[in-house]
């Protein structure tokens, strides 16, 4: 390897493989450009071994994968944070079968990306300087949006909810005293919004130049953290390519649930934190159908589909390239969803040439201006709103429209979202505890927008 300063990188769960776990794929080659970068989760699918395999990135997991509980029991009693805590401890222990422990005497610096699930600090060395980046709180104990069914009903009376999940955000908010308190530490959140929604959810501070990724000044001379500041998501500009490779036109020639028409799209898992109903509504009174990409509670949104006459298309698990082909042939896709915090979907629509139609609500506050690389709307909650997204989306028909937004777009994130702003971003905030890392000071790193 080369003589890079050693960087552990943990993510407590990479089987997901949804929008946080994508990024973290898009990064890491760049960050290794500063590293030598060890990969710790305690699952890790099969793209995922093979990714890391193909850029020459140690991977240490366990030998039989940890699988996140489910059910209302699991949430009352905090058995995610429980069973993270065991298997950590188990997998440092395991000298025989893995190097971790040694890795981790032998690091010069340690990154966490996560949301919540911070467990992994109890075998974590404090004079090890270490960065969280937190992308946001931990959604469902510090909100009610996971706690309603897709027509925004409560599942159960929402006080019942939180006395259920009393225990479990107790749990959740020791575990961020610990980080809070931890020196040589720097912490982050991958918006202002969500480093804000972060900041307040456990009484912490806001760097105030908190869109400046990678200033993220300390509050003592232990190097505790100052507060929450913002590293910005990394956005892969060369999956999601201006035009269609002859592997993806094959794919998409090929792909037999290919709408015939025009169509909007929507992507992730269908809930009312996705904001899926809403979206359908759009899709109705515009007189498209709706795709929809992303499982979730699809047989609910089928079922809402039919009261509404609006015509779905619940797309199965596809390829990545049959994702990009959908998205690249739509009219529009419709990003809306309730505390979203950063909004990749838009992105990836953008640099395809897809115009981005979004709610104007928390992170797509900081990623589309309206008319210029896209169309921010109000929510759709009655006729004059419903109505103002029946205009864009026939705005997003004309081809100077769609031109002018995704060239906009494009140039948006090649000065702000690429790889290799996180990587620097992340070796200055490394660099600040007092790590010999490399930095380029003529990397311009530009403000975030706060709102665009």
């Amino acid at each position: 390897m080369e003589n890079l300063p050693s960087l552990i990188w943990f993510h407590n769960d990479m089987s997901p493989l949804g929008g946080a776990q994508r990024e973290i794929l898009t990064a890491i080659p760049k960050h290794k450009e500063k590293w030598n970068i060890t990969f710790v989760t305690l699952n890790a699918p099969e793209e995922v071994c093979n990714f890391l395999k193909e850029n020459n990135i140690p991977l240490i997991t366990p030998k039989k994968p940890w699988i996140n509980p489910k059910g209302g029991l699991n949430e009352m009693t905090a058995k995610t944070g429980r069973s993270q805590l065991k298997e950590w401890n188990n997998l440092v222990n395991d000298t025989e079968n893995n190097n971790l422990k040694k890795s981790i005497n032998d690091a010069d610096a340690i990154l966490i990306s996560a949301s919540g699930s911070l467990e992994v600090l109890s075998i974590l060395p404090t004079h090890i300087p270490l960065h969280a980046y937190l992308i946001e709180m931990h959604r469902g104990l510090h909100d009610d949006v996971l706690h309603r069914k897709i027509n925004g009903k409560p599942i159960r009376p929402l006080w019942l909810t939180k006395l259920m999940l009393s225990y479990h955000k107790r749990w959740d908010k020791k575990w961020h005293r610990v980080l809070w308190n931890r020196p040589n530490t720097s912490i982050s959140s991958n918006t202002p919004t969500s480093a804000r929604r972060l900041a307040k959810a456990h009484g912490w501070n806001i760097i105030e130049n908190q869109s400046l990724a990678g200033n993220y000044p300390s509050r003592d001379n232990e190097c505790r953290p100052g507060g929450v500041g913002v590293l910005w998501p990394a956005v892969n500009t060369t999956l999601w390519s201006k035009k269609a490779s002859s592997s993806e036109l094959e794919s998409w020639e090929n792909f037999e649930l290919k709408p015939t028409g025009e169509y909007l799209v929507t992507v992730g898992r269908a809930s009312y934190m996705k904001a899926s109903l809403d979206a359908l509504r759009i899709a109705k009174n515009s007189e498209l159908p709706l795709v929809h990409i992303g499982g979730g509670n699809t047989e609910e949104l089928k079922k809402e589909a039919s009261k509404i006459s609006a015509e779905l298309i619940v797309m199965p698990r596809i390829s990545n390239e049959e994702i990009t082909a959908l998205i690249r042939n739509s009219t529009a896709l419709i990003a809306i969803a309730h505390g979203e915090g950063f909004g990749l979907t838009p992105m990836e629509a953008i640099l395809v040439g897809t115009p981005a139609l979004v709610v104007d609500e928390a992170g797509f506050t900081h990623t589309i201006t309206d008319n210029e690389n896209g169309k921010r709307l109000p929510w759709p909650n009655n006729s004059e709103n419903m109505n103002s997204w029946n205009e864009a989306i026939i705005q997003a028909k004309i081809d100077v429209n769609r031109i002018k937004w995704s060239e906009n777009g494009r140039k948006r994130i090649e000065e702000r979202w690429t790889p290799q702003f996180q990587s620097e971003s992340l070796a200055r905030a490394m660099k600040d505890l007092g790590v010999d890392v490399t930095i380029d000071p003529n990397l311009k790193i530009l403000p975030g927008l706060d709102p665009a």
